[in-house]
């Protein structure tokens, strides 16, 4: 075939760490304060004519010369073949819901992080107790004067031990400030999001929802009324897939780091997703794996 007829091989453009394609945004800076697009000049300053030789990736922070950025077709298919492949269907997974959420910009650059294996997850049946625990306190938010009878009901069942102190602190305390009210009426959502691990909520609603009353409502009617027995529901826990429940928590981790690069760079949300939700979820499944070895519901660490 003469070379004239020969159609110019397609690249694409790539981070070789975490495989993140470029927006097309303005997201490079060069020394003399010129924003652009590197790859419109393939690294060279339209302003003061800098050639740059490495880049930064937006998404993971790391720099590797600006020539690795640019693959063919073969050069995917050849990393697409490496690590396991296991792992790397879930980072797929995971990505494509952050992206379906407007999180364009974020990828998970080493495969490890997503595997669960060696995670110490708490036992279902002290999961179903927290679970129990925080649809009492979401209650007992609204029918404070309910407390005394809400704290026998929890001696009696023998989980009264497994509140926490800032739990116990809101039963006894007299006068409970408006803001605390107001935090603790979030509990509703970790137990929900409890009750989607441990089978009593089928799916999760999405981060968009502003309101999920339909979903609450469904899964209260699954749990045993205030004062009821709980020998029997609390001796039949099991998790769904801990696959699962390991991503969602994964995908919450990554929304609380989106939202605060936000804050700390001083950018706008381009996602309609309700950060409180997602901050719940994110902090209730940190408890579940005992992220850091943290098992103390007041001490959840949810650093990202």
């Amino acid at each position: 075939m003469p070379f004239w007829s020969r159609k110019k091989e397609e690249k694409i453009i790539q981070c070789s760490v975490c495989e993140w394609n470029p927006d097309g945004g303005k997201h490079w800076s060069c020394s003399c304060g010129y924003l652009w697009n590197t790859f419109e000049t393939k690294g060279k300053c339209p302003k003061c004519k800098t050639q740059w030789e490495d880049t930064r990736c937006i998404s993971c922070g790391q720099s590797t010369p600006h020539q690795d950025w640019y693959k063919t077709k073969e050069d995917l298919a050849r990393i697409e073949k490496n690590g396991n492949p296991i792992l790397r269907a879930k980072k797929k997974s995971l990505e494509s819901r952050l992206i379906n959420y407007g999180i364009r910009n974020s990828r998970v650059s080493y495969l490890p992080y997503l595997d669960h294996t060696n995670e110490k997850f708490q036992t279902a049946f002290d999961a179903g107790c927290r679970m129990i625990i925080l649809y009492a306190v979401s209650y007992a938010v609204h029918n404070l004067e309910k407390r005394p009878q809400i704290i026998a009901w929890l001696k009696a069942e023998n989980i009264w031990e497994k509140v926490s102190e800032n739990e116990k602190d809101f039963f006894n305390n007299p006068s409970p400030a408006e803001d605390l009210l107001m935090d603790l009426s979030w509990q509703i959502e970790a137990a929900l999001t409890l009750g989607w691990c441990l089978k009593k909520v089928e799916q999760l609603p999405s981060l968009e929802i502003e309101h999920n009353e339909k979903e609450i409502a469904a899964f209260q009617n699954k749990l045993p009324a205030i004062g009821d027995n709980l020998t029997l529901f609390l001796s039949n826990m099991e998790y769904r897939d801990k696959n699962e429940i390991y991503e969602e928590n994964l995908l919450n981790e990554l929304v609380t780091t989106y939202f605060r690069n936000l804050l700390f760079n001083g950018k706008e949300d381009e996602t309609q997703i309700n950060r409180f939700i997602s901050f719940e979820r994110h902090k209730t499944l940190n408890w579940l794996r005992t992220f850091m070895e943290s098992e103390d519901w007041d001490e959840i660490d949810t650093s990202t």
